[in-house]
């Protein structure tokens, strides 16, 4: 394969990665994979180039992932969030003290994504996301990396085990939940005033909420 027909896939393949991938942590772990990749293949380099025919292959692969992790967050800039069903229909069923503010909308918008929101009971801030929700500590895991993303939250002593039963099959982690007791309930407001304070202070937030 001739150098400039190389060039021209991997810029192909940069566009396509480039459109296609808009969310910022899923970008993000493209870029650590083809960073990680481009280094590793630097290494086999001779191997690459007389198997594959392809010497700029580790070097493009890096650039790719270079580029990708420096425009991770840059869909997430640029994306203008519509309002949540919820608070867009007639009949939407939040509790009457419920905020309407952008961040909550927001927050709604996301939680309605990575967990799902019940048509038919009512939203209050002391809506548990682990008992009235049912959220699970694999959705938490996805919700709560979402929430760092969007929302430029620090978890600071966040700990899922208060809050979440890791994954009945792994006995590692259930090891490490060991001890937590009795789950505490993960509102939204504990949420909501999370990402008002860009950080997560368990105990004030408990108390708070």
């Amino acid at each position: 394969m001739t150098i400039c027909v190389q060039i021209v896939a991997f810029v192909a393949l940069y566009l396509v990665l480039n459109h296609q991938i808009t969310t910022p942590i899923l970008r993000k772990r493209f870029a650590i994979t083809l960073l990680a990749t481009g280094v590793t293949l630097a290494f086999l380099l001779p191997y690459v180039a007389v198997i594959l025919k392809m010497p700029l292959l580790p070097v493009f692969l890096f650039l790719i992932g270079l580029a990708l992790f420096i425009t991770r967050n840059k869909f997430r800039l640029k994306r203008d969030l519509p309002l949540h069903p919820l608070l867009r229909a007639p009949t939407m069923n939040l509790a009457p003290d419920f905020p309407e503010d952008p961040v909550m909308q927001q927050l709604l918008q996301l939680l309605h994504e990575e967990i799902g929101l019940p048509k038919h009971k009512t939203i209050r801030l002391q809506t548990s996301l682990n008992f009235d929700l049912g959220c699970d500590g694999s959705e938490a895991k996805q919700l709560m990396e979402a929430l760092e993303q969007e929302f430029v939250l620090d978890l600071g002593d966040y700990d899922t085990y208060r809050y979440f039963n890791p994954p009945v099959f792994d006995v590692f982690l259930k090891r490490r939940a060991k001890g937590r007791g009795n789950k505490v309930p993960l509102t939204i407001g504990m949420l909501y005033l999370a990402i008002k304070t860009h950080s997560w202070d368990t105990q004030t937030l408990e108390n708070l909420s």
